[in-house]
């Protein structure tokens, strides 16, 4: 099995965009090799996981016991459940080699900046970051807003790799990776 790459995304949008971007997103991240883990759920979730799986590449759904009644995507060879939220994102943090964020709400906000936390403390711990890739123009305003109305510095705002499209996400990942 290959390295696990963690795509964060939101379990509501309908956007066609959105959804047709994260399934591409899958489809090229497994035919790269990696293992696809997303959150298990559906909308942008379910749209990656059966990307990657139709291509070919093994999927893993990070669940949670906190949304047993919630329908999961049908698109995963192996589920990791967690009892709560922390244990989820700790897994798939710790799982992942790499991560991607595209379109999502608070719970996508929330893992994107618990990875870009990590990889701040892997920089300060001299330890090569595990990549954060940011994909969509919408994270360029929010990257510069956190910026501008916090005490964040700019080695820190320019840890995640802004980008624009499913193809360059992946080029960014591979890039990252192959320079650790």
């Amino acid at each position: 099995m290959g390295e696990i790459i963690v795509v964060f995304g939101s379990s509501r949008t309908s956007d066609d965009k959105h959804l047709s971007d994260a399934e591409k997103l899958g489809r090229l991240l497994a035919e790269k090799g990696f293992v696809v883990g997303s959150g298990g759920y559906s909308g942008i979730m379910d749209a990656v996981s059966k990307g990657a799986y139709e291509a070919g590449g093994h999927v893993i759904a990070y669940t949670t016991d906190l949304f047993s009644d919630f329908p999961s995507t049908t698109w995963f060879h192996e589920e990791k459940r967690a009892e709560d939220l922390h244990c989820r994102i700790r897994t798939m943090l710790t799982e992942g080699v790499g991560f991607i964020a595209v379109w999502g709400g608070i719970g996508t906000l929330a893992e994107v900046t618990m990875a870009w936390n990590m990889a701040q403390i892997d920089a300060m711990l001299g330890k090569k970051p595990k990549p954060l890739v940011l994909m969509g123009d919408h994270w360029k305003n929010l990257v510069a807003s956190i910026g501008q109305y916090t005490e964040i510095g700019s080695s820190v705002l320019s840890l995640p790799i802004l980008v624009s499209t499913p193809d360059e996400a992946v080029e960014a990942i591979v890039q990252a990776l192959a320079g650790r």
